[in-house]
């Protein structure tokens, strides 16, 4: 059940929250403030009639989708398959894997992938270009293919922490057979691939059929260093990103943290793993300590994610794609987003099934992925803009509006 993936990973992350025992609901540390009145909520024709705009660039109120990115995966493996890990040893395990005629379309793409060497090192490109529009590479979805053999404890330093291989929550899709095999891995594989959202991500895919062919003929296993998961190639296969991009949620975590702008009565979840699709990371709080409700908040985490991979699909002009100020997230994203044809969600007659949310940048804080800008879920800006806006009674507004009153 997904909820387990969200609660469990709690303290895995060492986010400083308290974990109940397993099926208990986790006691507030102090007492909930009390709730002001309701604010007057305006109309969606208001909301975008009076939608503040902002003429600075670096307002945190403009979300900005990265024009290219990037996404690795270190596979781990035994001393005894450190042998020659080159582009031309790659390109010659894709021919030799895919000779069907039935796969020489996906083939080509992937020799396509492997022979093309990266043109930046570091490319850390919202709202930049590191070649001029008139360059091949200046829209093309494939930029590139990083590859490397190194071993596990590089320059004193461990690639893959400990505490990230022993923790049960981060390495839970392992086998017992895998699992006891981590200690006689002491090197890694780098693979690592730029690329644009275009066609469902077609990069991002590339990478992950690649990693799984790799990881199968080194029998290796496969570590995700923005989810921090560890996985063998069968799971690893079973997740990889579908052309309908009808799995998005399982190319994320969602974590949860304690509160600190509503005291510490409230709960904040929070993603990780939006980056390899050129999106910010997204955090909901001012959550009860609820599971039900948790449910439901992650849910909706997973809907918008749905969302913002596809609103961030790269502009065909050259130019980085922003973000619109009110964003609409929708059941059948929810439904879409787990590759779920039935909807399961709560369900009530008179709700719209629907909720407008408004991203805004905050401040980074020690607990975020390295390098990467984390935006707030908040209601469109003509209410929380009000001094009177409460993001808690709007969060639980939102998920009934969204889902209805779960019971």
């Amino acid at each position: 059940m997904r909820y387990a993936k969200v609660t469990l990973v709690l303290t895995s992350l060492a986010c400083g929250c308290h974990r109940s025992p397993a099926g208990e609901d986790p006691e507030p540390t102090h007492p909930p403030p009390s709730s002001p009145a309701p604010a007057e909520v305006p109309s969606l024709a208001e909301a975008e009639a009076s939608v503040p705009t902002d003429a600075s660039l670096d307002s945190p109120h403009r979300v900005v989708f990265a024009d290219r990115t990037s996404q690795g995966y270190l596979l781990l493996v035994s001393e005894a398959r450190t042998r020659s890990f080159t582009r031309e040893d790659v390109k010659a395990l894709v021919e030799r894997e895919l000779d069907d005629p039935s796969e020489e379309a996906e083939a080509q793409r992937l020799l396509e992938l492997v022979a093309t060497e990266p043109l930046v090192e570091d490319p850390k490109l919202i709202g930049q270009h590191a070649q001029p529009l008139g360059s091949p590479r200046a829209t093309t979805e494939l930029l590139g293919l990083h590859l490397e053999l190194f071993p596990l404890r590089r320059n004193g330093k461990e690639l893959v922490g400990e505490q990230h291989l022993t923790d049960p929550i981060l390495t839970r899709a392992l086998s017992p057979a895998e699992r006891a095999s981590l200690p006689a891995r002491h090197h890694v594989l780098l693979l690592r691939a730029d690329y644009r959202n275009r066609h469902a991500l077609l990069g991002l895919r590339l990478l992950q059929h690649l990693v799984e062919l790799v990881a199968r003929d080194r029998d290796a296993l496969i570590h995700d260093p923005d989810t921090l998961e560890t996985m063998g190639p069968d799971v690893f296969a079973q997740r990889r990103l579908r052309p309908s991009l009808s799995n998005v949620a399982e190319q994320i975590v969602i974590v949860p943290f304690a509160d600190p702008r509503h005291g510490g009565s409230k709960v904040r979840l929070a993603t990780r793993g939006m980056r390899r699709f050129g999106s910010v990371d997204l955090e909901l709080d001012g959550l009860p300590r609820e599971p039900a409700t948790l449910q439901a908040a992650s849910d909706l985490l997973s809907g918008l994610a749905f969302q913002m991979v596809q609103l961030g699909e790269f502009d065909s002009t050259g130019y980085a794609v922003e973000l619109p100020q009110v964003v609409t997230v929708a059941q059948a994203d929810v439904e879409r987003a787990y590759g779920r044809t039935e909807p399961t969600s709560p369900r009530c007659a008179a709700c719209p099934g629907e909720v407008d949310v408004h991203l805004v940048e905050r401040p980074a804080e020690p607990h975020d992925p390295a390098d990467h800008v984390v935006a707030r879920v908040i209601a469109p800006r003509p209410e929380s803009d009000a001094p009177s806006y409460d993001q808690s009674r709007w969060v639980q507004r939102a998920l009934s509006e969204l889902f209805g009153t779960p019971g």
